[in-house]
């Protein structure tokens, strides 16, 4: 009985990691979507068969602007 002691549970990974911990995600994230936008316009731009609809171009640069604002929030909130 002198042994009883009160554990803690174990910790999820995700509880464990800070926010600042995604930031290289989020920044190789936005620099691949980055790189697959680039190259779905020179291919629209390039070839008579295809065309990059607006809402592709919409949602790429939608998500892109999302990782890097969440990013931009998150150097401009340590600074205060």
């Amino acid at each position: 009985m002198a042994d009883e002691r009160v554990q803690e549970p174990p910790r999820r990974l995700d509880e464990q990691r800070k926010p600042e911990d995604y930031r290289a995600a989020r920044i190789g994230v936005a620099a691949g979507l980055t790189f697959v936008l680039g190259f779905l316009l020179i291919l629209d731009a390039f070839s008579g068969e295809y065309s990059l609809s607006e809402v592709t171009l919409t949602a790429l640069l939608a998500t892109i602007l999302t990782l890097l604002g969440a990013e931009a929030l998150s150097i401009l909130g340590k600074r205060r």
